[in-house]
């Protein structure tokens, strides 16, 4: 049902009415592609959001390793040959030194799965930057990096999901950060990108969901570490 109304005046006072309450309202997400060349307003954004965070809290198929990759390692796997590489890789290590500096603090929470973990035992890769900016990490190093992840297990920053969430969609990563919750993905043209949503209802509803996860949805602790203690083990023994 509704009315139809054909007087001019009518029509442009109704579309006054709706362009200002149009200009109050907020934007619902920003889009934007992970590119070589555009990585520096990619470290700007994760630093602005970061600002009013107290907490970070990620949920992804994979434990996230960017707070490993030290200085050392960054540079051992980083492909030099993309554009302003020796700007991006500076900028990409104080991000990772303060991922870590999160951790220490309690403030860095990331849920992700056993089955997520695959690809990184068995090719040394990751899906959370594309692999055009890095080599894949030897095996060496990927155990380097299971034992730091077994210890943020052990302290109950990293936690391994249970059924009915240790299958996760493997192209979607989200990260709530303050008031701002960003999804990374890849689309069918094999493009990365990252979807923030800025919407304060929309928003809510991802905070209360992350912020309120039910301890009996993933593993203690003690059994997450096992079971990368357990990864360990499967990799020196190639």
């Amino acid at each position: 049902m509704g009315i139809l109304y054909q007087d001019s005046e009518i029509l442009q006072a109704l579309w006054n009415l709706f362009r200002s309450h149009q200009d109050l309202c907020q934007p619902v997400f920003q889009t934007f592609p992970i590119v070589a060349d555009d990585l520096p307003s990619l470290f700007q954004f994760v630093a602005n959001t970061r600002a009013s965070a107290d907490v970070t809290i990620f949920i992804q198929p994979e434990a996230c390793i960017l707070p490993f990759l030290r200085r050392d390692l960054l540079e051992e796997i980083f492909n030099y040959n993309i554009p302003g590489a020796d700007a991006v890789i500076s900028m990409a290590d104080a991000l990772f030194i303060d991922n870590m500096q999160r951790i220490k603090d309690e403030k860095f929470i990331i849920y992700f799965t056993e089955y997520g973990m695959t690809r990184f035992l068995q090719d040394g890769l990751f899906e959370e930057i594309p692999s055009t900016f890095y080599h894949p990490l030897t095996v060496k190093q990927r155990i380097r990096i299971l034992h730091e992840i077994a210890q943020c297990c052990q302290k109950g920053a990293y936690r391994i999901l249970k059924k009915p969430l240790n299958h996760l969609s493997e192209n979607l990563r989200m990260a709530l950060c303050g008031n701002t919750c960003s999804l990374t993905y890849q689309t069918n043209a094999g493009e990365h990108m990252c979807f923030a949503i800025t919407e304060p209802f929309i928003l809510q509803i991802f905070q209360d969901f992350l912020t309120n996860m039910d301890p009996d949805v993933y593993y203690t602790p003690e059994e997450s570490a096992a079971i990368i203690n357990r990864m360990i083990r499967q990799l020196e023994s190639k």
